[in-house]
């Protein structure tokens, strides 16, 4: 497959795509360097040594693999840079977790006994990444697979592969044994279907769409493998009329235009407190029309072109079917091809106002910079305007009313809340949703948890 430029057409790389034979080869691979125990007998602070040192060079070739992630997926270079320091820091901190693996001893079983839980590497795991985070969403997984002691097979998508074959390639470099990293470039029909329907994979973690989620759900189901899904979402960026209004705007803006909307957290869903709505509205739509458009590897760029002619087409076509259903656009709403965005897949940030919750654009996840206001009268309705979805995976709340905040933090059914910010995340807390976004976590503690089995023991003593 030869993967062009969403910022100007040109040929980027050409990729050998995989199919059923060479996912059985890699699970094969897999299997052997699992079974094998040069990995997980590994003492875990052996293995966080060599995740540590593939940490250090991937911050030595930062350059590298951000500008890799930048042409592929047509992200801002700072933003690509962004990601890949991120990363950095997930495998450093997943590290310092491969050496804290506990369990726990039961003491009071009796005069006779002692109960022991551990926690042991599920086996085999099939790791499938999407194109929009091609690093933070390997990482998230990989990281803590490597840290439990589990091997991996990878499908990257064919979209984005390359910084999934050079982190491979930097895990050789770092010590990691051979078997314990295998990529397959491929589509989900071949690739991705023939991973999770392996006999000799144990666990598929997934990240991507609701819909192929739910088929894997299926899939995991009928031959009861362990699964892990990140999902989409339609979350809700609720502004409360105490809010630093300039601080918020700002946020807002970032959380449905980051990555080019093409982000499963994006605040798309704007609630604004009547008292405050006009005026935040006005100012929003300055902080749009500001917006600096370009190539992903022009480092004043804040909006990229969108991955694919395909998600070009979905992302305008919902803009043209908000006008129909009678909202009113405020901001953008054109794909944008002045100067030297001609040949790329570039869309304008766009903002809808006037927008009733049965509309297709405040209910379906979109996945570009479109955004959708309605606004509220107090507290109540706004969680319940939140709430008010399939999706369940995060969603953000400006206020400065601290009693306020912990309150919705609690009413909010959503993975992750954000209070005065949006999609800020750091290793430490998990990642994941509820309803339709998904089961499971990633990152953080729980997200290590996900590749570990319990296992309890009871020892009768000999007095």
């Amino acid at each position: 497959m030869t993967r062009f430029s969403p910022s100007d057409g040109r040929e980027l790389a050409s990729v050998a795509m995989g199919d059923a034979a060479d996912v059985d080869l890699a699970v094969h691979s897999a299997r052997r360097a699992f079974d094998s125990g040069q990995w997980h007998n590994l003492t875990g602070l052996q293995r966080g040594a060599a995740i540590k040192r593939l940490a250090d060079i991937i911050e030595v070739r930062l350059d590298e693999i951000s500008r890799v992630e930048a042409e592929e997926g047509g992200k801002p270079i700072t933003a690509a840079r962004s990601e890949v320091q991120y990363a950095i820091d997930v495998f450093r901190y997943a590290a310092s977790l491969a050496g804290n693996i506990s369990g726990r001893l039961i003491a009071d079983t009796g005069p006779d006994g002692m109960g022991l839980v551990l926690h042991q590497p599920r086996g085999v795991v099939g790791l499938i990444v999407p194109w929009n985070y091609a690093v933070t969403c390997l990482v998230h997984k990989l990281a803590y697979a490597l840290a439990a002691g589990c091997s991996t097979v990878i499908k990257p998508s064919e979209f984005t592969p390359g910084s999934t074959l050079l982190i491979a390639r930097y895990a050789q470099e770092a010590g990691i044994p051979d078997g314990q990293i295998n990529v397959v470039i491929g589509e989900g029909n071949s690739v991705g279907e023939a991973l999770t329907s392996h006999p000799l994979v144990d666990m598929i973690s997934f990240t991507g769409s609701t819909r192929v989620g739910s088929a894997i759900a299926s899939k995991c189901g009928a031959s009861l493998k362990h699964c892990s899904l990140e999902l989409g979402g339609k979350s809700a960026n609720i502004v409360f009329d105490d809010a630093d209004l300039d601080a918020a705007v700002e946020g807002v803006f970032i959380g449905f235009t980051t990555n080019g909307g093409q982000e499963c957290c994006a605040g798309s869903r704007i609630l604004l407190q009547n008292s405050i709505a006009d005026q935040f509205v006005e100012k929003l739509r300055k902080r749009c029309a500001e917006t600096k458009i370009g190539p992903s590897l022009d480092v004043g760029t804040e909006l990229g072109p969108l991955i694919h002619e395909q998600q070009l087409k979905i992302v305008t076509d919902y803009i043209a079917k908000g006008v129909a259903e009678g909202a009113s656009l405020v901001a953008g709403g054109l794909r944008a091809t002045a100067g030297q965005l001609e040949q790329g897949l570039f869309v304008e940030p766009t903002l809808f106002t006037d927008v009733t919750p049965d509309m297709s654009i405040y209910r379906e996840e979109i996945f570009g910079p479109v955004a959708c206001v309605l606004r509220f009268e107090d507290y109540d309705e706004a969680i319940a305007l939140a709430n008010d979805t399939r999706y369940g995976l995060a969603n953000g709340v400006w206020t400065s009313n601290i009693d306020k905040a912990m309150a919705a933090v609690r009413a909010l059914r959503s993975g992750i809340i954000w209070v005065n910010a949006y999609l800020q995340i750091v290793p430490q807390l998990p990642i994941g949703g509820m309803k339709d976004s998904g089961t499971g976590r990633e990152s953080g503690l729980e997200g290590l948890h996900e590749f570990l089995e319990t296992k309890a023991a009871f020892v009768k003593l000999q007095p």
